[in-house]
């Protein structure tokens, strides 16, 4: 808001003098463009239905566009201003040229043919889509008290909309001509389906990638005519409609192919186009390595291909080969060519130049944000400094294997603070991930259920086709200065497994992490768990495993659909403990103990956590788009554990979450810590809880590109959440989940229902995106509290009368919050 104000007051003296009309040239009969409208005719009907998906592709036909407004300055103002330089002192011609530079824009000068082509397109598009009677017509308007500004509006009458009745697949090829009757029933064009040329278009990509599918490598959307449509009556608004495949020019029929030889150059360097004769034979497919040693095992090339020798063509598995070889991540794009055989006119050959990529590669990340660690958030002035060297090994063991090596090294300041230590907390992170690209069953797990009848032969040949294989190692080690020590160990073997363009499946199998703090005696934080046995228990030791299943993570990103709307779903589920809580138990049962398991003196996490996060974005305009999300999850202990291991738990606030607080500053529950809530006295952030909900909801627009340097979008936004604990903690009293209220003998409040704890903050954020990264400032200040004000009459609202500057949260970030 700061930022909107000062160009407000940078603007102030343009203002008086922009009325852009004093430009434009009367002898012309010139006139700004201000509007376009597109309205149905009131009195015609039936209206369109869905209106809202045909609105924003009607609006687009539009030839002209009227200019923008920058608060409410026109903004060929500013490109008239800036060309008006005579006389001007060099301060007011920079002045001009900076405001002409970031905020102008070329004038649109009315145009009456503009007009005409916009209504004609805008009938022929609705012809298109079934309403063959349309007509649109245009009206200018010219409001007596800003003369010179025009509104056009188009009106629409689209008539009834005519349906398909019966239809008809046709070809002078008897073979096609079987196939699209045993294809029919799928067909996008049924009957009483709209005579829509979008349901068309799905249809001949339909038909083609069958054909091609079986055979056909020649054959192109261009063989399919246009729908002919007959018995147009105005009557029941239906037609039979025809569509017809051709056979190609000069010929009676489309021909079938099958695939003949598969060449492939392992070793193909682009700048030497001669291949050398094949000399080496795996799996059916010749290979020409030209003397040189295999940069791949020839296996995993063979294990890439989907086709075979003498099989039909399918372009499926040709397209499926060529992206499962540039997944493999070790060879430069690439295309698989293919050729007809010089003495068979019914074969294919197939060429397949391989060139390798570097094999080692070296990256460097950065990072800057106020601190988001997953442990113990510090002081409300932390920055927190991140720097990433990456090392990536394109082929580890000859078979594309990816290697990826990450260095971590962080570190927290506390800036503007008042504190003598400048460094707040350090972290360094060591990990290793090895990618195999292919689906490894080294536990043969998948076996088992394979056996057992429980995966279906679609799950195995997506699995075969489509996953990754990923072991991953590391280590990492957090120092809050003068508080304690963390470090953690980890090891997963999982998948990752793409179900399709827009679902995506993470599995480990087997995982475990082990971590181990070491506390500052003394410290301010070792106060802290001496004051709270639940913070206490959950900041022990603990030994997070899975050996069979250690998480699960299904991400779903939807299309855009016409409306220009799409959605995010993610939900993730953790177990750890599982097996070994069965093998306790049955031991214990056998034994007649009650023993609990121990690993080298470290008790076994016993948890399950369940979160699911759904995001919905919704374009407003071109560069305009609300964003609403929904974040819930809980996790829970269960058999001998009491507790959630504390980096397991969950935690609302920071630049991620909502902004009007510091990560893990707010709750749970209607809790207030007297530790942190004064000013003077807030050397930690720690709150966290076994439930959460929390929700977003954000308006994005472009800003100004400043001097042309970078694009500035700002942000209006909304987030609001709690956190909540199992149990009643006697250390922090109303911090568990409820259900009622309840109070004490003096009136006050000391549970109260979840949903009247849930904080609400609000704020403006500013995103500077410079193509390569995107920066991100978001000022947030509390406007619903997560307790009630006993001195207010337990009201929740945060009292404004008191409100000072200090109240802001400023929350930086790379990238934007969801």
């Amino acid at each position: 808001m700061p930022v909107r104000l000062l160009l407000l007051l940078l603007l102030l003296p343009f203002l008086p003098a922009c009325n852009v009309t004093r430009f434009l040239d009367a002898s012309k009969g010139e006139k700004y463009l201000t509007k376009n409208v597109i309205v149905q005719e009131k009195k015609k009907k039936p209206k369109i239905k869905n209106w809202s998906s045909y609105s924003g592709e009607l609006s687009k036909l539009c030839r002209q566009q009227p200019n923008r407004k920058f608060f409410g300055v026109p903004r060929q103002y500013f490109y008239y201003s800036a060309r008006d330089t005579v006389g001007r002192s060099r301060i007011s011609k920079f002045i001009r040229g900076f405001f002409g530079e970031t905020f102008s824009e070329e004038p649109v000068i009315l145009d009456s043919q503009a007009v005409e082509e916009s209504a004609l397109a805008m009938k022929y598009y609705l012809q298109s889509r079934g309403f063959f009677n349309a007509d649109v017509s245009s009206i200018l308007s010219e409001k007596q008290f800003s003369p010179g500004k025009v509104t056009v509006t188009y009106l629409l009458n689209p008539g009834r909309r005519y349906s398909i009745d019966s239809i008809s697949f046709v070809s002078s090829d008897t073979t096609i001509q079987g196939m699209l009757q045993s294809i029919s029933p799928a067909s996008f064009l049924k009957s009483g389906s709209a005579v829509d040329v979008k349901l068309y278009d799905q249809e001949v990509a339909r038909i083609t990638r069958h054909l091609r599918n079986n055979g056909y490598a020649y054959f192109y959307p261009q063989y399919i005519r246009p729908l002919v449509a007959t018995d147009s009556s105005n009557v029941t608004f239906t037609v039979s409609v025809r569509l017809e495949v051709m056979p190609p020019p000069g010929r009676k029929k489309h021909q079938q192919f099958s695939v003949g030889n598969i060449y492939v150059y392992p070793n193909y360097d682009p700048a030497q186009p001669a291949t050398s004769q094949p000399d080496t034979l795996v799996d059916g497919l010749f290979f020409s390595t030209g003397g040189k040693p295999f940069w791949v095992k020839p296996r995993t090339l063979a294990n890439s291909f989907y086709f075979r020798s003498g099989q039909l063509f399918s372009q499926e598995k040709v397209d499926l080969s060529e992206r499962q070889l540039s997944s493999l991540g070790v060879f430069q794009p690439l295309v698989i060519n293919y050729d007809l055989d010089t003495v068979n006119q019914q074969v294919l050959n197939f060429y397949v130049p391989l060139s390798a990529a570097k094999k080692w590669e070296i990256g460097f990340d950065f990072d800057l944000n106020t601190t988001e660690r997953r442990s113990i958030v510090g002081n409300r002035n932390l920055i927190g400094l991140n720097f990433s060297p990456t090392l990536r090994n394109r082929n580890f063991m000859k078979g594309a294997e990816l290697l990826v090596s990450n260095l971590d090294f962080g570190i927290e300041l506390a800036l503007f603070s008042g504190r003598k230590n400048l460094v707040n907390a350090l972290d360094f992170r060591f990990q290793n991930d090895l990618y195999f690209p292919r689906f490894v069953d080294y536990l043969k797990l998948w076996k088992g259920l394979e056996n057992i009848g429980i995966t279906s032969e679609r799950l195995k040949e997506t699995l075969r086709q489509k996953a990754t294989t990923r072991l991953s190692a590391g280590f990492n080690s957090l120092v809050l200065l003068n508080n304690y020590k963390l470090r953690f160990a980890n090891t997963t073997f999982g998948y990752e497994i793409p179900l399709s363009p827009r679902h995506q499946l993470l599995i480990n199998h087997f995982g475990f992490d082990i971590v181990i703090p070491t506390i500052e005696p003394n410290s301010p934080f070792d106060s802290l768990l001496n004051n709270i046995p639940s913070l206490q228990n959950s900041f022990s030791r603990q030994f997070i495993t899975g050996f069979f299943l250690r998480d699960v993570n299904f991400i779903y990103n939807a299309a855009p659909k016409l409306s220009r709307s799409s959605w995010y779903f993610r939900s993730y589920f953790d177990l750890s403990g599982i097996e070994e809580a069965a093998v306790n138990s049955v031991y214990n049962s056998l034994s007649g103990k009650s023993e609990r398991f121990k690993f080298f003196g470290v008790n076994f996490s016993q948890y399950a956590k369940i979160e699911l996060d759904g995001r919905y974005y919704l374009q407003l305009a071109p560069q305009q788009t609300l964003v609403a999300r929904l974040n819930t999850g809980v996790v829970l202990p269960y058999y001998q554990s009491e507790d959630v291991p504390y980096i397991k738990q969950f935690y609302v606030g920071g630049p991620y979450s909502i902004r009007g607080w510091y990560a893990r500053e707010l709750g749970p529950g209607q809790f207030v810590d007297p530790i942190t809530s004064d000013a003077r006295n807030r050397p930690l952030f720690y709150q966290s809880g076994n439930y959460k909900l929390e929700f977003n909801l954000e308006y994005r627009f472009f800003f100004l590109r400043p001097l042309g340097l970078f694009n500035l979008y700002g942000a209006f936004f909304v987030d609001g959440g709690n956190v909540w604990t199992q149990r009643e903690d006697t250390a922090r009293p109303g911090a568990h989940l409820s259900w009622r209220r309840s109070l004490d003998e003096n009136g006050r409040v000391t549970e109260d229902l979840f949903l009247r704890q849930m904080a609400v903050a609000t704020g403006f954020g500013t995103r500077w995106d410079f193509t390569y990264f995107i920066l991100r400032l978001d000022l947030g200040t509390p406007v619903r509290n997560n307790f009630p004000d006993p001195a207010r009459n337990q009201r929740y609202l945060v009292d404004f009368s008191k409100w000072q500057l200090r109240d802001i949260r400023y929350q930086l970030a790379l990238g934007y919050p969801f």
